[in-house]
């Protein structure tokens, strides 16, 4: 009995450690360090630390580009501005450090776009932001802001 609870024991331990690492796999990522930069246009960080910002530029351009941020507070601000023309779309998506989305806004190009707003609550941490460019035929910025 003793050797199927340590067993036991044993497979409750290494499905714990399983799963706590599959949540976070950017977790390894240094402060703004970029992730993924699958986006044809120009992105440019143009603020790191505490309240990373940007701006991006493209001709019928697409891609991802997304970072680990460090956000010490529950909660993002998030705003972002787009000048273009065109069908195409700017997506925004934030994990937290769990991994779970805290934030998805997706907005048109097609005209001038203001979006400002508040995340979901999560954990603090270093977070995911990832930028979803589909067609971007302008440009825009977006700014974040940790926030209770």
């Amino acid at each position: 009995m003793i050797k199927v609870n340590k067993i036991l024991f044993g497979l409750i331990l290494l499905s714990s450690i399983t799963f706590t690492s599959c949540n976070k796999e950017y977790a390894d990522y240094n402060n703004m360090e970029v992730v993924e930069n699958s986006f044809t246009g120009n992105l440019v960080i143009t603020s790191t630390g505490q309240d990373p910002a940007g701006d991006f530029t493209g001709e019928e351009k697409s891609g991802t580009y997304s970072f680990a941020w460090e956000n010490n507070k529950k909660k993002a601000a998030v705003n972002f501005d787009i000048t273009t023309s065109g069908n195409g779309t700017v997506q925004m998506i934030i994990n937290d450090a769990k991994g779970d989305e805290v934030l998805n806004q997706t907005r048109p190009t097609e005209d001038n776009d203001t979006y400002a707003g508040v995340s979901e609550e999560g954990k603090k941490g270093t977070w995911l932001v990832t930028i979803k460019l589909t067609n971007l035929n302008g440009d825009g910025s977006f700014s974040i802001h940790p926030a209770e």
